[in-house]
């Protein structure tokens, strides 16, 4: 599907995936059973050290195929969906917790055979921490703006969404998300990209929504208590066009985390641009 686009290609309002943004998919589907037994799919390529990628809110696996591509020159990437996205399983949401993903994310670095590096987008980046602070084994952490500090989802806009999800209107699900509890989607912007083909992908996996709406109530604020936990080399990005809560929260996270170190990409906003970002994760994975 067209859209308009600005010079250097970028989608409209900076939305960071091309129109092929599902790129090649002929890699063999793996899965693996989580801890409740909830199936999860991912994908490997490239060859080595690993690297396990796991997304944000309205990600799968297949919106990180740029990402994974240009790792796997010199990284075998495990590249995941998140549960209720993609290929994997929706779980019980009736039984869902942030510690659900955390073994999730501990299942896939598992079947890596050993401690691997992780690179988490946005809420990704919230089960991450935790899971270091676990002691999951990692052995770097890159994480893209974790949205500590964010507005917390109200309780009506909690309950539209299960109505949404219970009744079906994917539309209405994932706008009422994008638009109004994350906000990475504006009143003005909302055409522009239910024009791109990454909507049709957001729609598929609407009912996640609700999973990271209860991660946004749930662990709104940096998790300063588990903080000196994590004990392994971290790298934090943040964008100068993303939100000042968004950007400060980063900073105390990197203040909290000890030796973490904290990078400010000029022109970046909240949407991880995989392009520029993926060549510094690189070099800090493979330092």
């Amino acid at each position: 599907m067209a859209v308009d686009e600005t010079p250097d290609g970028a989608a409209p309002e900076g939305l960071p995936l091309d129109d092929d943004y599902m790129g090649p998919r002929d890699l063999k589907l793996e899965t693996l059973v989580s801890a409740d037994g909830t199936r999860i799919a991912y994908e490997v390529s490239g060859s080595g050290p690993a690297v396990v990628v796991i997304g944000g809110g309205l990600n799968d696996r297949a919106m990180f195929t740029p990402f994974a591509t240009l790792l796997s020159s010199r990284f075998t990437v495990y590249n995941y969906d998140r549960r209720g996205r993609g290929d994997s399983e929706y779980g019980d949401p009736a039984e869902y917790t942030i510690q659900k993903e955390i073994d999730d994310l501990a299942a896939v670095i598992a079947a890596t055979g050993e401690p691997t590096a992780v690179f988490a987008n946005c809420t990704g980046g919230m089960i991450a921490v935790r899971a270091a602070a676990q002691g999951v084994p990692m052995s770097k952490l890159g994480l893209y703006e974790p949205p500590y500090d964010s507005p917390k989802p109200t309780a009506e806009q909690l309950t539209l969404l299960q109505q949404y999800i219970a009744e079906d209107r994917r539309e209405e699900a994932v706008t009422i998300f994008a638009r109004d509890i994350v906000g990475f989607i504006t009143e003005e912007t909302l055409d522009h990209f239910k024009q791109h083909p990454a909507w049709a992908a957001f729609e598929s996996m609407a009912a996640s929504a609700y999973y990271d709406a209860l991660l946004s109530l749930d662990h709104n604020a940096v998790p300063h208590e588990v903080l000196p936990q994590v004990d392994v080399p971290t790298l934090i990005l943040t964008g100068t066009e993303s939100t000042a809560a968004i950007r400060n929260a980063c900073t105390v996270l990197s203040e909290g985390i000890a030796g973490a170190q904290l990078i400010v990409m000029e022109g970046e906003g909240h949407l991880f641009n995989q392009k520029t970002g993926a060549p510094v994760y690189a070099e800090f994975f493979a330092a």
